[in-house]
C-alpha cells in the first residue's frame, strides 16, 4: 500500500466515510506482505457491519501476522459483537499482554477499556473491575509523568466536584507515593502546620508539584490542582468511572454506583458531547429514587 493510499483511507475513516475508504482499498491488489491492506480490509468490513466478511479477512490475515496487535484487537471486537465472549477476551487480552514501550497511551486505554467491557458483557464482574482499574492506572501514570516533567504555570483551582467525588484524590495520592518510591523517597507527605507555612513562604515553590527534603517528598497543592484539571482535559476518566459505576449497579451496590456516576459527571470535559454518565445516573435515580445521594 502506497503512502498516499494509506492517507486517503485514514482520512475517509476519520470522517466515517467507510464506502469511500472501501473503494480506495478495492483499487489495491491483495498482497500477503502488506499488513495495512489486511488491517483496513478487516476494519472497514467490521465498521460497515459485515461481521462475517470481517471475520473471514481477519482469520486469514492473522495466520500471516499472528502477533499483529491491530488484527488481534479487531478479531476480539468482532467476536465481542457476535457475543462470543470467550474468544473475544482471549484475543483482546493477547493485545494487553503484548503491551510494550512502543504501545501508545490511546492504544492502551482503548484496549483495556474494550477488554473490561467484554468481561462485563460476559458477566465476569471480577475481571471487568480488574481491567477498568488497570486502565485507571495507565491513565494516572500518564498524567503523573506529564505533571512531573512540565513546569506548572497558572494551574488555578481544581474543578468543582461534589463532596462524594473522592476517588480522584485517592488516585492522585497513590500514584504519587508509588512514583516517589521509584525516586528513592521513603516518605511522601502532605505538608501541614509549620511545614506548610514554611513551604508557602518559599516563592520558588509556586507552581511546583513537589518539594523534596532529604528522603521526604512533600506533595504540594499545585500537584492536586494539575491532577484534577488533567483528568478533566479528556473524556477517559469520565468514561472509565461511568463504566465502573455501571458494574456497581449491576452488582446491586446502588449507593456506590450513584457516587461513581456523580464523579464521572464532575469530570466531564467542558463542551463534551459524551453524556452517558448523566443519562445513566438519571436512570438510576428514576429506578431507586434520590434518597441515596446528594443532588447539589
Amino acid at each position: 500500500m502506497q503512502k498516499e493510499q494509506r492517507k486517503q483511507i485514514q482520512d475517509f475513516l476519520k470522517d466515517g466515510d467507510y464506502s469511500s475508504a472501501k473503494e480506495v482499498l478495492s483499487s489495491i491488489q491483495e498482497a500477503e506482505g502488506d499488513l495495512d491492506y489486511w488491517y483496513y480490509s478487516v476494519h472497514i468490513a467490521r465498521k460497515m457491519g459485515d461481521l462475517d466478511q470481517a471475520e473471514k479477512f481477519c482469520t486469514k490475515a492473522i495466520v500471516l501476522y499472528p502477533n499483529a496487535h491491530e488484527l488481534n484487537f479487531e478479531l476480539g471486537i468482532i467476536y465481542q459483537t457476535k457475543g462470543d465472549y470467550k474468544n473475544a477476551t482471549a484475543y483482546i487480552k493477547k493485545v494487553v499482554d503484548g503491551f510494550s514501550e512502543e504501545t501508545t497511551f490511546p492504544e492502551k486505554m482503548d484496549t483495556l477499556n474494550s477488554l473490561a467491557l467484554t468481561y462485563k458483557m460476559a458477566k465476569d464482574t471480577d475481571n471487568a473491575f480488574k481491567y477498568y482499574n488497570l486502565a485507571l492506572e495507565v491513565l494516572v501514570q500518564e498524567l503523573y509523568d506529564w505533571i512531573k516533567s512540565n513546569q506548572l504555570q497558572e494551574i488555578g483551582e481544581p474543578p468543582h466536584t461534589r463532596l462524594s467525588s473522592k476517588a480522584w484524590l485517592d488516585l492522585a495520592m497513590q500514584i504519587a507515593i508509588k512514583n516517589s518510591a521509584k525516586d528513592g523517597i521513603t516518605k511522601a507527605l502532605l505538608p501541614t502546620g509549620e511545614t506548610a507555612v514554611k513551604l508557602m513562604q518559599q516563592n520558588p515553590l509556586i507552581g511546583r508539584p513537589f518539594y523534596d527534603e532529604g528522603e521526604t517528598r512533600y506533595i504540594l497543592p499545585a500537584y492536586f490542582n494539575a491532577f484534577a484539571n488533567g483528568l478533566k482535559l479528556n473524556v477517559w476518566y469520565s468514561t472509565i468511572t461511568n463504566n465502573t459505576a455501571m458494574l456497581y449497579a449491576d452488582t446491586a451496590e446502588i449507593r456506590k454506583a450513584g457516587e461513581v456516576f456523580m464523579e464521572s459527571i464532575d469530570f466531564l470535559p467542558s463542551g463534551s458531547t459524551y453524556n452517558a454518565p448523566i443519562i445513566n445516573f438519571k436512570d438510576l435515580q428514576e429506578k431507586y429514587g434520590t434518597k441515596y445521594w446528594e443532588t447539589k
